[in-house]
């Protein structure tokens, strides 16, 4: 059976590949799920009964369904056994966990660690390109995607075989996890990063104004870095969709003032 877990692990990291906008995931949960239901069904019709029943409208963030693929596992197993009679767990648990796991997906690895280690990328690129040899630039994207993967596949790994083992004690764990509180330590090490970076860039080019200087020799450096880090801080309370639309609705301006 562990070698059934193991194709459905590495099959989860395509859960999006057949999203759809009728039911988005269905058929990628169903995709990862199939090698299981093939091996606990033998009969046909109640293999095909089980796949059916996975058709339905299904989303979440695709780290976070490695919880519910291995607690429905469980589910599935046992109907197949003949030990659990409601079928309908199956989707009522799928549909009541979704959501709640989405909300910490995107907040944790979305909002917060993908981020962090795509500014640690960029401050790379800057680094060798402004200081070090530019021929080495290419260290900074493997930097980006070996700290991204570092944590997040053990993390995936984790929750999808602690999750079988666990099956719904794996709520209560989920709860005593404080991801928010992970999220928190991350935003720290990232704000550590960003001061860094701006001392480490100061203490090269200095503090007045330089040729290298985006806005020319006119405005120091120290200063367009303040005004950048007020306004990160200001507008950082906004959406990133309400930002997105505030940048576009500021080119146009600019380009109707023809800077």
């Amino acid at each position: 059976m562990f070698k059934i877990y193991g194709k459905m692990f590495f099959k989860a990291f395509f859960i999006q590949a057949l999203w759809n906008f009728e039911r988005l995931q269905n058929i990628g949960f169903l995709f990862v799920l199939k090698p299981f239901l093939d091996k606990v069904y033998l009969n046909p019709d109640r293999r095909k009964e089980a796949m059916i029943r996975h058709l339905g409208f299904f989303n979440t963030h695709p780290y976070m369904a490695n919880i519910i693929l291995a607690m429905v596992s469980n589910i599935e197993k046992e109907i197949a056994s003949d030990k659990r009679q409601a079928a309908a767990d199956v989707n009522f648990i799928k549909n009541a966990m979704a959501g709640p796991l989405a909300a910490i997906g995107d907040s944790f690895f979305w909002g917060t660690l993908r981020p962090v280690t795509a500014f640690l990328s960029i401050f790379l690129v800057i680094l060798f390109a402004r200081v070090l040899d530019p021929a080495y630039s290419w260290i900074a994207p493997l930097t980006f995607l070996f700290l991204y993967n570092f944590v997040h596949i053990p993390i995936r790994y984790w929750m999808f075989f602690i999750s079988l083992k666990l099956d719904n004690e794996m709520l209560a764990l989920i709860a005593k996890l404080e991801f928010k509180f992970l999220g928190d330590i991350v935003r720290y090490a990232g704000l550590l990063i960003v001061l860094t970076s701006l001392i480490f860039y100061f203490k090269i080019f200095g503090f007045g104004p330089v040729n290298i200087n985006f806005f020319g020799t006119s405005v120091p450096d120290a200063l367009t870095f303040c005004v950048v880090l007020i306004l990160s801080i200001v507008f950082g309370r906004f959406s990133a969709t309400f930002m997105f639309y505030c940048v576009v609705l500021f080119c146009i301006l600019l380009s109707y003032l023809g800077i």
